[in-house]
């Protein structure tokens, strides 16, 4: 299954200031641990937003894998198919 993920957080939250957020969703570690594949991974750094297109068996695992980000911003996650 396949999910577009939105992920927005304010200025004085950006990870760019703390990029070990984003150091855990690049690791081959976490996303095999989370049971995600990264089809792609986006950046609008100035509106603050990141884009992700993941492929999963179940939510859970996107859930699981964007647990890094959580304390920064919040998340939409929309099932999407071709």
């Amino acid at each position: 299954m396949l999910f577009l993920v939105t992920h927005t957080h304010t200025p004085d939250r950006c990870p760019v200031g703390d990029p070990e957020p984003l150091k855990q969703l690049a690791s081959e570690e976490h996303i095999r641990s989370c049971g995600v594949a990264v089809h792609g991974s986006y950046v609008a750094a100035s509106e603050h937003t990141l884009y992700f297109v993941l492929e999963a068996a179940e939510l859970a695992s996107v859930v699981r894998y964007l647990r890094p980000m959580g304390k920064i911003g919040t998340a939409r996650i929309v099932p999407v198919q071709t």
